[in-house]
């Protein structure tokens, strides 16, 4: 393998997060929906497609209607004043495990998971 890596590696288990190496290399992570703006609108929209992906992919899936419940759950936590963080993680995780049979919704999840926490 060529050139420097200064340093920077991951091994064993799962990463899931903002990487950088090098001279000048930054990452930039952003924690969190706000509660407005382009976070709330994005989150919305991904959770929308969630919806529609699952009715779309309902035969693959079979009973809809657990992940249907907990995208509604997150909707519902997310507005709340102060949304449980923790609660959010669950229920993400939940819906992840719930529909990693189909990549289309496993990717509409994960993109949502990484906007919320």
């Amino acid at each position: 393998m060529t050139g420097s890596n200064s340093g920077f590696q991951i091994t064993g288990g799962t990463f899931n997060g903002p990487m950088a190496a090098g001279a000048g290399a930054h990452a930039v992570q952003n924690i969190g929906a706000g509660h407005g703006g382009a976070d709330a609108d994005r989150t919305a929209e991904l959770l929308a497609l969630v919806r529609e992906l699952v009715r779309r992919h309902a035969g693959e899936l079979g009973d809809t209607r657990p992940v249907l419940r907990d995208a509604d759950e997150v909707e519902t936590e997310l507005r709340q004043e102060e949304p449980d963080r923790e609660y959010l993680s669950d229920s993400l995780g939940r819906m992840a495990r719930r529909v990693a049979s189909v990549a289309a919704i496993a990717e509409a999840v994960a993109a949502l998971t990484n906007l919320i926490l």
